[in-house]
Order: structure tokens, then sequence, then C-alpha cells
């Protein structure tokens, strides 16, 4: 959707990068702005509609992060994107964005100035042919892929060999190592001989030209080879047709800075693969299809019969929810009360401590709302899986920062008395939070080649590295379940060592005294007593989340109440809350307020 390098439409902008970081400045005018074009490679203008009046930076599947950008009002905008390769020694590009407001209805977008390929290689096919397995060993060669340890070129070949069909019109044998494969690749032309004792890439032909392939795959194979080249500047020409509505044929050259003779191909490529409508000498977007319905065929499954557990009426969740909108609403009197909203494109966890309620955001440091209403920020970045102690009164987090030069830094919080403290910054991205307990915050490094250790750091102190790495930790009671020469065992707070087989999966009780898992399918939790061994299954009422991921996670609400979020119960949003003790389950509708997606606030356990 982005294109070759950046379309925008109604409240987004989408760039074009690839796996290496990059690095981008965002700039509000009042006016458009003065550009250098030779101190850049590629630029395009383009409207931009804002609802909000502000931007900010996201990654595709990962939320926004970073500040936002004022732009001073809400709606249509002129942005300028220009871009370049980073400097002798960086990855990736920098980017510059530029936005502007206009009046009115804004020129369709225009791409300024163009220095990398607009109509990229086609796609020899090879890969189709010759199967993942075989190109990979290319790819070790060319340094596209992972590395690889030592010995990895005389491991067996995995999956297929190309086919017999094949491996005949390329006149070479069978495959069974992954050094086998050299010679077919040679053959493709995928790889040539440096004349050194290695391999380079090579300039191959599209395998439909090189082989006799049967009519169906070669067909698809010369689709995709044009789709290879066209698809990314088809892009470009639906945001000009969107803008435009239509956009006239003869304007196009200029409007996307190709040469004239690119775009009847293109145009043809952008009909066939019904991207766009062509009417006597404009064009327009075609809109997305809905899906087609096809029949379903339903097959059974073996089931166990199994009663589901109806859960009875019950109270409200003891610690309130955090709504859709990021509305935080507790109870009082037995009545919802909004303490506020912590404004964050994704708020994914809340805890409640003495002072108020946190809300760990995407965006930053994450919100305080104090039981009075009032809302600020903390003075550290907790990351994205923050920790609580369970009288509520420390926090402490990892803040991860991705870029050219990553780095990590532990960071503790305290409520009451609102002092921060920080570990000195570690390159790249290795320490993750495992919890706090009495007043410790336990973190785990990854040293490197799956070798992790753990530490114990109380604020003030040097973390002292403890002799077992750590994979889970009861804050309650500071059991930990441990990695030894014997393999996995749980030490519990009273200094015993239980030998437990399968703890991987298991996560502690509160107390320390139980661990519990889920099974689907149906969903059943399964509770492992510790100073038994033994384990017990108790079946879930249907709809239950189960998963471990916040916000939906189950939360334990005191050490032996654990609460579900059961979101698709009619058009309510329903919570069920278990009772390990009385083997009871009790249910609660979350009000009106609590809209799309609200997710439950964790309760201080002591």
């Amino acid at each position: 959707m982005a294109g070759t390098v950046a379309t925008a439409g109604d409240g987004w902008l989408h760039g074009t990068t690839g796996d290496p970081y990059q690095a981008v400045r965002a700039e509000a005018h009042d006016g458009p702005p003065d550009v250098r074009l030779g101190d850049w490679e590629d630029v395009v203008e383009t409207p931009f509609h804002s609802r909000s009046g502000s931007v900010t930076l996201g990654m595709l599947t990962g939320g926004t992060f970073g500040d936002e950008l004022n732009l001073g009002a809400t709606g249509l905008f002129r942005a300028r994107v220009c871009r370049k390769a980073a400097d002798e020694g960086e990855q990736g590009d920098v980017w510059l964005i530029q936005f502007w407001p206009v009046p009115g209805t804004s020129e369709a977008p225009r791409w300024l100035k163009r220095t990398r390929a607009a109509v990229h290689e086609a796609d020899p096919g090879w890969r189709q042919v010759l199967g993942y397995a075989v190109i990979e060993v290319s790819w070790f060669f060319t340094l596209a892929g992972m590395p690889h340890p030592d010995g990895w070129l005389d491991e067996p070949l995995p999956g297929e060999p190309p086919s017999a069909e094949v491996r005949a019109q390329l006149g070479v044998d069978p495959p069974r190592t992954r050094r086998d494969a050299i010679p077919v690749l040679v053959a493709a032309g995928l790889i040539v001989d440096d004349g050194a004792g290695g391999f380079t890439a090579g300039t191959p032909r599209r395998a439909t030209e090189l082989l006799d392939l049967p009519g169906e795959l070669a067909a698809r194979l010369d689709a995709g080879a044009v789709r290879a080249s066209y698809v990314w500047l088809a892009a470009d020409v639906i945001s000009v047709a969107a803008w435009s509505n239509p956009a006239r044929i003869e304007d196009l050259a200029t409007l996307l800075a190709v040469p004239g003779e690119t775009i009847e191909p293109l145009l043809e490529y952008a009909v066939a693969d019904k991207l766009i409508h062509r009417a006597n000498s404009a064009v327009t977007a075609l809109p997305r299809p809905a899906p087609r319905s096809r029949p379903v065929r339903l097959v059974a499954s073996r089931s166990d019969h199994r009663e589901d557990p109806v859960p009875v009426a019950g109270p409200a969740p003891r610690a309130g929810f955090v709504a859709g909108d990021g509305t935080v609403v507790v109870w009082r009197a037995g009545e919802p009360v909004a303490l506020g909203r912590a404004d964050s494109d994704y708020r994914y966890r809340a805890f409640e401590t003495p002072a108020g309620i946190y809300v760990a955001a995407s965006a930053g440091q994450g919100h305080l709302m104090t039981w009075a209403g009032a809302r600020s920020r903390l003075p550290v970045d907790l990351g994205f899986h923050p920790a609580r102690s369970v009288d509520g009164r420390h926090l402490a987090g990892v803040q991860g920062h991705t870029g050219r030069q990553p780095w990590d830094q532990v960071h503790f919080f305290d409520v009451a008395t609102e002092e921060a403290w920080s570990l000195p910054r570690s390159d790249n991205l290795t320490r993750h939070i495992l919890g706090i307990h009495d007043g410790a915050v336990y973190f785990s490094t990854d040293s490197g080649a799956g070798v992790f250790t753990t530490s114990r750091w109380v604020p003030g102190r040097e973390p002292v590295q403890l002799d077992a790495p750590v994979h889970r930790l009861d804050p309650l009671s500071g059991a930990t379940a441990r990695e030894d020469a014997e393999g996995m065992a749980v030490l519990t707070a009273s200094g015993e060592r239980r030998r437990i087989p399968d703890l991987q999966r298991g996560r502690f009780v509160p107390g320390g005294a139980n661990m519990y898992w889920f099974r689907h399918n149906p969903s059943t939790l399964v509770l492992l007593d510790l100073a038994t061994g033994t384990t017990t299954e108790h079946p879930l009422p249907k709809g239950c989340e189960v998963g471990e991921i916040p916000p939906t996670a189950p939360i334990w609400e005191t050490p032996e109440t654990l609460v579900f979020s059961q979101p698709h119960h009619a058009s309510t949003r329903r919570v069920i809350r278990w009772h390990l003790r009385r083997q009871v389950f009790e249910h609660f509708d979350l009000p009106g307020i609590a809209g799309y997606r609200p997710f439950l606030i964790e309760p201080m356990l002591a």
C-alpha cells in the first residue's frame, strides 16, 4: 500500500522501508516549506487528512510510540516525504516528512524526484521451482540470510528436492545435503563460481525461459514476474487515482516521474489485478472487493461431552477496569466512577497502587491516575512488560530503545515517595523483568546463544547475580521456578527444593503453593499442588480468554480468585471469576462505558 516511497490517506501515511532501522524527522509548517531536491534521493508530495490534528510515528503491527507532532489544525494537509540512504556505517534510510495545511481541495500526489527504480526486477520464479531449502543455500553465499553454524552446508537438505523433470533439464543429480544443492543453483544461474573457492550472486534468467514447465505453473510464474515488477508502482497509481477521482492517463508519467513508455504496461497490470478501472483516457481506483462466500465443509470432532460450568451472578471486579477509550473506572459505594482518561493509542495493562491506578501505554512512561482524578506521567519508561509489588507501592520495568544503536535500561519507581532509580543502559535488548519481591527487582539477562542469567537488584545497591537462572517468580511468597544442572525445580519461600517436571509452561498461583496452566479445546485450567505433585483439571465456561498476553490475559484478583475476560457474550463485556477453594464460577457484566475491548485493573494482593 505504501508504494515506491510513500502514500497517504485519511489519518494514515505509510512509507516503504526494509528491515534495517530508519531515522525519521517530522515537521509541521504553516505553508509550503523549502526543500533542496539535491539533498534527497526520492521526494513525493501527497494529500493527507487529519481528524486529530496530530501525528506520531508507528510500527505497522506494533502501535504508535514516541512524541506527538501537533499539526496546529485538523483537516486537509499536504505532506512532503523525502528519503535518502543513511551515511556510511549507519543502517537504513533517513526520512523527512513535512506537513502544511491546504485550504479546500488538494492537488494530486506528485513524485518530484526519483533515484531508485520505480519498476523492480521481475521475479525469475526459481523459489517456486526449486523450493525454499535450495534457495536458502544461495543466501549462504550471497549473505542475504541469517548466519549459520559450521557444518550447516553438510546437513541433510530439508523438505522435498526439486522434481526429477527439473533436475533432468538442469542436468544435475538429486541433492541430498545442502552442499549438494550448489550444482543446482549454478545450473539455474542463481550463483556463479568466483574463481577463489566461493560463489557470488548470479543474474539468472527466468525459470520459464530456461525450463519447459507445466502450463499452469508457467502461467503462474509469468504473472508473478509481472507483479513483482509493477506492484509497488501500481500503489502509486492507485493513490493518484483515488485522490484525483479520476486521474487523466496523460498526466500519469509527469505525476509519477517515470518514463512515458512505463505507463501502458503498468496500467495493463493494474487493470488485470483489479486495482483500477480504466475508461477512455482516465483511471479510477477500485474499492476493495467484499470476500466471496465459500461453502464450508463441517468436520465432526470427538468431544468428551463434558458439562460446561454455569456461573452465577457475582460482584463487580474488585479494582475496576480500563474502558476501550482509556477511561479508568473504579467502584465506589457499588457504583462505577470514572477517575479520568489515559490518552494513548495502545493501553495494555493497569495496576492498582496506593496512589491510584497506573496504566501502562505504548507511548512512553504510562499514566498514573490518582484517586482524586489527577493524571501524570511517570518520570521513567517501564516498557511493555512492567511489574508491580504485591502491596502496589513499587513499579519496575525495562525501557527498550530500538534503532541503529539499540539499548535497554531497568527502572524502579516508588509511588509513595515518587523516587525513581535506574541501572546503567545496556547495549542491545537483553533484559526482562521477572517481578518484584520484598523491595527487590528480579530481572533476567540474555547473554547470547540461549544463555540466561538472573539478577536481584535492590535500588541504591549493585545488582547481585543469582546462582541459577530463574524462569518464574511469585511476588507474594518469593518462590521461584529455576533451572539447575538437573533440570527445572521450584525453590519455595522456605528454601525447600522440589523437582517438578515440565515447569516451563506453569505459572505460580499467588502464594507459591500451586502452579497452573491452561489447555484448549475445551478450555481447562490445570492446577498443580507443589506439595504433593498432583494435578487437577478444572473445566472453564465457554469463551474465557486464557492467553498469557495482556491486556486480555486472566488476572489474580486475590490469592484465591482468578478473573477471566469473556468478550463475546451477547452484546456485553462479561468477566468470569473462579474461586480456587470453593470451585465455583461467578459472572459480572461490565457497564456500557466499558466500550470495545476493555481490560481489568490488577488489584493489590497484599
